[in-house]
């Protein structure tokens, strides 16, 4: 079996059928046909069926060679700018809409749903929810309204995760500059990826990993410029006694804890973040139906070389089923 870990879906029906917070709500108009949606945090235009309609999606994963796929928000619709209660009420909302889908394919899909971290009380009763619903994890940003993820004011949040047995995945968050073209051009190229990278390290500094030992994580984008600068972040360690506060092994270490996806456009990239998080590290991802999305991630995989085939086979799927169950 095939699995994607990393896809985002648009439940766009939920959101036009929304009662309350209109000042919240996402935005959604149709340009040349086809359906945009933008909130305080983003907008995401230009998109195609399988963004929104399970049929449509289900296609393009036959196409792609996808059996099973996670369907996760938009980093758009996270709603953190939003006030908690609108945030509350736009995340279970959409969490319920995307479980539907589950609930209508389940032999394709598990969903991954979204928690108003601003409010961390609030969040958990919401992942709790979404764990009743039977998601099985919910997307977070790499910060929330600047806050990083190893701020201790989130603990309660990671405790509760880890308790729920849920996945947390982790994407970046909006940050481009309108004003620049080239920086905004570069947001989800390299800007993606520095955040991805500034977060996770600073979390293993932290202790995060240490102190909660059954928390699992699924980092986007092949974990950014993690798996390329962990060598340097163990040689910092070896010589810095600061980064030995809260830690108690070489930062390496921790990448045991943590999942990565397929997303990195390059065989040879692939081969190396294989090497260095390990073959049942890494799942595969598409980052369907987005435009930086990677179509054809399994033949890339079955390219790999120096694997064996169990190896290969975890990759393909087993290890995200592994990331999914925490088993």
């Amino acid at each position: 079996m095939k699995v994607d870990i990393h896809s985002h879906f648009f439940p766009i029906d939920a959101f036009r059928n929304s009662k309350k917070f209109p000042d919240s709500a996402p935005r959604i108009v149709m340009e040349n046909g086809r359906p945009s949606v933008a909130t305080g945090a983003g907008a995401r235009g230009n998109l195609v069926e399988g963004a929104y309609d399970a049929a449509a999606r289900i296609k393009d994963l036959d196409a792609m060679g996808i059996d099973l796929q996670a369907i996760s928000p938009s980093p758009v619709l996270l709603f953190y700018r939003d006030p908690p209660d609108a945030a509350a009420y736009f995340s279970r909302l959409q969490n319920e809409a995307i479980q539907k889908t589950v609930e209508m394919y389940p032999d394709r899909f598990v969903g991954f749903g979204t928690a108003p971290l601003q409010d961390v009380s609030e969040a958990i009763r919401v992942a709790e929810e979404a764990k009743a619903l039977g998601l099985k994890g919910i997307e977070i940003g790499t910060s929330v309204n600047g806050k990083p993820l190893d701020d201790p004011g989130l603990e309660p949040f990671y405790e509760a995760a880890e308790r729920l047995e849920l996945l947390l995945f982790v994407h970046p968050i909006e940050s481009a500059d309108e004003g620049d073209p080239i920086g905004s051009q570069l947001t989800s190229v390299l800007g993606y990826p520095y955040q991805t990278t500034l977060m996770v390290e600073r979390m293993i500094l932290r202790g995060i990993f240490e102190k909660y030992r059954h928390l699992r994580l699924c980092l986007a984008h092949g974990g950014g410029l993690l798996p390329y600068n962990i060598a340097r972040l163990d040689h910092a360690y070896s010589q810095r006694a600061p980064m030995r506060k809260n830690i108690s092994q070489p930062p390496s270490t921790y990448l045991r804890r943590m999942y990565f996806d397929s997303v990195v456009h390059s065989v040879a990239t692939l081969e190396f973040l294989v090497r260095t998080v390990g073959a049942d590290r890494v799942v595969i991802g598409t980052d369907y139906p987005m435009g930086m999305g990677d179509r054809e991630p399994v033949p890339k995989i079955l390219s790999l070389t120096g694997i064996t085939e169990d190896e290969r086979a975890g990759i393909l799927g087993k290890n995200a089923l592994a990331a999914l169950t925490g088993r």
